[in-house]
Formats: C-alpha cells, structure tokens, sequence
C-alpha cells in the first residue's frame, strides 16, 4: 500500500514536470519568435522543426531527473536542493541536445551525408526555455504539494495508523509518517503494555491502550494500517498481533528491532527467494561512483591548473620562511581501510613528533611556522590533496582521512567510527563546511560523516564544493 501511495504521487510530480516541459517548451518558442517585445531578423523558423526535436527534450529531462532522484519521496525537500536539481537538468539537457544537432549537422556538410540538416536552434530560445523551465517546473510542483495538503487535511484518501509498541522504535515510525505528509496518514495512537494510557509519546501522540484492547479498537474504529514495532523478545505478543489483525481487513507491517544494529542505510537483498537484509548498505556505488569519479578528475584537473600560480607562490614561501621540504606526506587510511600518502603542504617545523610522537594538532600549535599558521587558517596546505583526488586516493567531498595510530585508536571508543571508511575520504565534507574541525569532538564529526554517507547524491556534493568555496576555507580557530 506505501508503495501504491507512492507511485500515485511520483505520477502528479511527473505529470506536473512533463506539464512545466510543454508550456516552457511552446512558451519560450512563441515568445522568442512572436513577441513584439523581442525582435527575429533572421525570421520566423519552421515550427516543425522545433517540434520535431520536442521529444528528445521529454526523454532528456525525465531520464536526467530519473538518475538525479528526482522522483523519490523524500523527507522535507529543500527548495534550494530542488532548484540545483532542475538546474543541473536543463544545464545538461542543453549541453547534451546542442551537441547532437551540432554533430548532425556537421555531419550533414559532409561528402555524400545520409541525410542533410540545415537546422540550428536558437540561443536566445534556450536562453528563454532555460528561464521558463525552471520557473514551471518549482512552481507546478509546489502546487501538487498543496493539492495533497488540501486533499489530506479534508479528510479525502486518509489513511487511519495503529502503532503497537511506544518504544524507539514506535517513535521512529511516528516521526517518519508525520513527515511523510503527502502519504496521507494519520496515527490514531500507540498500543504499548509497558506505557500508561493517556502517555504522550511524542509530538502529541498518546498510549491509547494495552496490547490486548488491538481486538476491540479494530472493530470499533476504522484502523487501515498496523505497524508492529515491538522488540524481538516479545515475538509471543508479535504472532498474537499478526493473528489478530488477520480477521480483519487491514494492512499489517511489521518493523524490525533492528534499530541498535542499523547504521546506515538498510536494503533487502534477494538470495533465490530469500529475503536478506543489508544494515550498512550505501548509495555511492555502481554508476553513481562513476559519476562522482568524474567529477573529481574534472573539477580537481582544472582546479590544479587555475592554482598552479599559486603553488608555486607557496613553495617558494615555505622554502623562505623555515628550513625542510615543502611538502609534508603522511599516511592516512582511506576507503576500505587502505592505507595511502596525504600530500600537505608543510607547516610545521620538521620532525615535528620526533619527541611527543603521534599527537592532534590543536589551534596555536607551537609546532607551527609562522607561514604554517597562515597556510592553516585559509586551508592552502590542503591544495596539494588535488593530486591525491586525482590518483583516485581520495575524493574531493567525503570524511577527512585519519592516520593508522587514530583509526586505531578511535575505533575502539567511537561506535560507528569505521563506517566513515566505506567511501573514499576528502579533501572537504560535510562536517569541515559546519565548522566541525579538528577542535571539535569526534563523535560529533561522526554524525555528520555518517550523513554524508547515506544521504549522497551529486547534488549534496556540488552543494558541499559551493559551502567550501563560500565559507570553508577559512578556519575561524585558527589564528595568525
């Protein structure tokens, strides 16, 4: 039944898109070519021949958006995310349509083509479409939001829950189907043997029974939904719910005690018939890992070619201000666990843990040049890790990579720890652009890591790389 409800709403958000296509489609073509307002020297062109190149607009835009995510159901959609999502998909719709007619007619000019193009597609018409798209898109989806809103809070397609356990569990489920609005359910209550009645159990939702009152709740009231939530050491009460609810006509789902156990993003497997559940299953594989792979080359390739004035500036620097090499390499654990070489600029006075061994460093560091400190503050002594991203050692977002002696170290007393290792490290991430850096707690860097981790997508990277550039470059701890 949830996967019903949600393959009924992704289809008002594909209609809705698919609507936004056509009206910015016909709408920049009519007003880049008919407006008074903009003048068309060259004339008018064939409308066919617009229309002819319209269905390769459709099945760029939903396949794009397909491989974006744009069609799953998620918890509370920033609207700044959803605009780079529709952003990104014109830029690459645009790019990838201009570079097939360009090659078509091209092909075309040549000695004996096939068949013969003469069409180009105005700019300004993309310029036009680009603004037009973007705008119908956000502004139609919007209204499916408030369609379901509406429809829900008048009571049309709601669906009556039953949660039976109040444990954390129980409370999980609540907060998700509350989240989850555009689903349409409404949770009557907690059934809980371990609660008292009338217990507030979160945001307003009560204990309104024991275990054993399920029988007379689904006949007097019209329950369409039960989520069994209860820990595995009451599977006795668990099979007498499940028999229970069997006499009636209501959707049973049974919830895992799984909680403690699960860390990242659970899947269910299927081995011959049998179901099998990953608990530290992540998104960042197969294609997904070939896209972000690409990323990395391009963006780090030409970000070594825009700052190599500026290594250079900094080599000679260090090499002025303090005695030793300029750069510092150091052994870091990466994905896997695998050990690799950081390449840093040097900002600390050599054999600088000759004395102390493997220490964190720490603001106002006495172990610091004075050249080091500034290096630090504007992380510049991170610009040689470019080259770490592309030897495919590291990535330009993910958790920062730590030294063997720490892994160790930290593994032991931070649950979860080892988990950060299932992606490749970078040279930014989401915990460094909310200021979470060496100063701050571990367990608290572990929480932001781990939500990198499950919650990737490209558009959580472009927008990481777009935090750093703004604001997390500099350290605000460090000081000069």
């Amino acid at each position: 039944m949830i996967q019903n409800k949600f393959k009924k709403i992704i289809g008002y958000f594909l209609l809705s898109d698919l609507l936004a296509l056509i009206v910015s489609f016909f709408g920049a073509f009519f007003f880049r070519f008919y407006s008074t307002l903009i003048p068309a020297p060259k004339g008018i062109p064939s409308f066919s021949s617009y229309l002819l190149i319209f269905p390769l607009f459709i099945l760029l835009h939903l396949f794009i958006f397909y491989l974006q995510g744009f069609y799953k159901i998620k918890v509370k959609r920033n609207k700044l995310d959803e605009f780079f999502v529709v952003f990104i998909n014109l830029v690459l719709t645009i790019v990838i349509v201009v570079g097939i007619l360009s090659y078509l007619h091209a092909y075309s000019s040549g000695p004996k083509p096939l068949f013969r193009i003469d069409f180009q597609i105005s700019h300004l018409f993309l310029v036009i479409y680009f603004i037009f798209f973007i705008t119908f898109v956000l502004i139609f989806r919007s209204q499916v939001h408030l369609f379901l809103k509406r429809s829900y809070e008048k009571g049309h397609n709601l669906r009556k829950v039953l949660i039976i356990g109040a444990g954390e569990q129980g409370r999980s489920i609540a907060k998700k189907l509350v989240q989850y609005q555009t689903l349409g359910y409404k949770i009557i209550g907690y059934l809980d043997n371990n609660k008292k009645l009338g217990e507030n159990v979160i945001d307003n939702l009560k204990v309104i029974g024991k275990i054993n009152d399920l029988n007379s709740l689904l006949e007097e009231e019209n329950i369409n939904e039960i989520f069994i939530t209860l820990p595995l050491e009451e599977a006795k009460e668990i099979i007498n719910v499940i028999k229970t609810a069997n006499n009636y006509i209501v959707n049973v789902r049974l919830v895992p005690d799984l909680l403690q156990y699960i860390t990242l993003r659970s899947s269910i497997e299927d081995l011959d018939g049998i179901p099998i559940i990953n608990i530290n299953d992540v998104p960042l594989q197969g294609w997904r890992s070939v896209v972000k792979r690409i990323m990395d080359i391009v963006i780090s390739f030409i970000a070594l070619i825009i700052t190599s004035p500026l290594f250079l500036i900094i080599s000679i620097l260090i090499k002025l201000t303090s005695r030793g090499p300029i750069f510092y390499n150091q052994e870091r654990v990466g994905m896997d666990g695998k050990p690799f070489m950081m390449h840093k600029f040097r900002t600390m006075v050599p054999d600088a843990e000759k004395e102390t061994g493997p220490i964190m460093a720490r603001p106002d560091d006495p172990r610091l040049t004075r050249f080091g400190k500034f290096l630090r503050k504007f992380s510049l002594d991170e610009l040689p890790q470019l080259f770490n991203v592309l030897k495919g050692e590291m990535s330009l977002v993910g958790p920062r990579p730590e030294r063997p002696y720490f892994v160790k170290k930290f593994r032991e007393k931070i649950p979860q720890y080892m988990l950060r290792h299932k992606v490749k490290s970078g040279i930014t991430g989401w915990a460094q652009v909310h200021g979470l850096r060496q100063n701050t707690p571990f367990d608290k860097r572990i929480e932001y890591d781990l939500y990198y981790i499950e919650n990737w997508s490209l558009i959580l990277d472009l927008k990481i790389l777009w935090m750093t550039l703004k604001k997390g470059f500099i350290d605000k701890t460090a000081r000069i």
